[in-house]
């Protein structure tokens, strides 16, 4: 384990006096990693980019801000941790801006407060990215990917079997996602365009949802929003039982003709084309519906 401490230098794990890092100094470290490895990365406020590229090792810059009191590398089972910590008190805390390489086949997670999240080429087993208010970019093709923020936008295009995206407030634009997807907000737009999913669940309270895909053979799309309006769009020859309803909105179809609810109010859908298996459901309590085609 290696420390870098504010104001104070101290051992690390093989008694070796590490060097002083003083806020605000250029940080330049490298550790061995392996190309299945592991890095779980947490910061606060800042920005951390992280880079995957075809050499067995971890290479780490950046700038520490004012209120770090140390920046803490250590081995954690098949990978490495690194954390930022800071001064204990501090209520408004500077910006640690972080730049790493690493294996492109390694795994990431990353945790930050405030500090937004950059991440491009990589394809390793799992991305899991979590933020309260710091924009997440990611551009990669792992086989799992998992992101979380608050209020921050999301922003993603590449590919992944599996993947689930959530936010609260914050936008999410995804391109490429395939295979299992589930993405939902409470308040921020939704978008994805892509090739076609086998399963996909996506959700919003308020915020509008917007698809642009094909669903498998024996897949199944289900889009749902309180108030918000829900878009998709399809091949023109779309195989699927299709269903759709509204209570207060306007459904617009390429694929059937919708019909007012017998008894109550509201609009309502059931069309079915080919025998291919899949299932459409859209459904939205006070915004509109539109499904069109290519």
């Amino acid at each position: 384990m290696k420390y870098y401490r504010i104001g104070s230098s101290f051992l690390g794990l093989a008694l070796l006096i590490s060097p002083t890092v003083w806020a605000g100094q250029k940080v330049e470290e490298v550790r061995d990693m392996a190309p299945d490895g592991h890095l779980l990365l947490e910061n606060v406020a800042g920005s951390v980019e992280v880079t995957g590229w075809n050499q067995n090792r971890l290479e780490i810059k950046g700038t520490l801000g004012d209120d770090v009191e140390e920046l803490e590398i250590s081995e954690l089972g098949n990978g490495l941790r690194v954390r930022v910590r800071n001064k204990q008190g501090s209520h408004n805390i500077d910006n640690t801006d972080l730049y790493i390489h690493l294996p492109a086949t390694s795994s990431i997670e990353i945790i930050t407060v405030s500090a937004d999240i950059e991440v491009t080429d990589s394809e390793g087993e799992s991305i899991a990215l979590q933020s309260v208010s710091g924009d997440i970019d990611v551009s990669a093709s792992p086989q799992r990917l998992e992101i979380e923020s608050v209020s921050g936008d999301v922003e993603f295009e590449g590919g992944a079997p599996r993947s689930s995206v959530e936010t609260v407030s914050g936008d999410i634009s995804l391109e490429g996602l395939d295979g299992e997807v589930e993405v939902s907000t409470v308040s921020g737009e939704l978008s994805l365009r892509t090739g076609a999913v086998a399963r996909g669940h996506f959700e919003s309270v308020s915020g509008d949802i917007e698809l642009d895909l094909a669903v498998d053979d024996n897949g199944r799309l289900v889009a749902q929003s309180m108030s918000g309006d829900v878009k998709v769009i399809l091949p023109a020859l779309q195989q699927a039982e299709f269903s759709a309803q509204t209570f207060s909105g306007r459904i617009h179809s390429d694929f059937g003709e919708a019909g007012k609810i017998a008894k109550g109010p509201g609009s309502r859908l059931e069309f079915g084309t080919g025998k291919n298996g899949a299932s459409i459901s859209l459904e939205s309590f006070s915004g509109n519906i539109s499904l069109g085609h290519k």
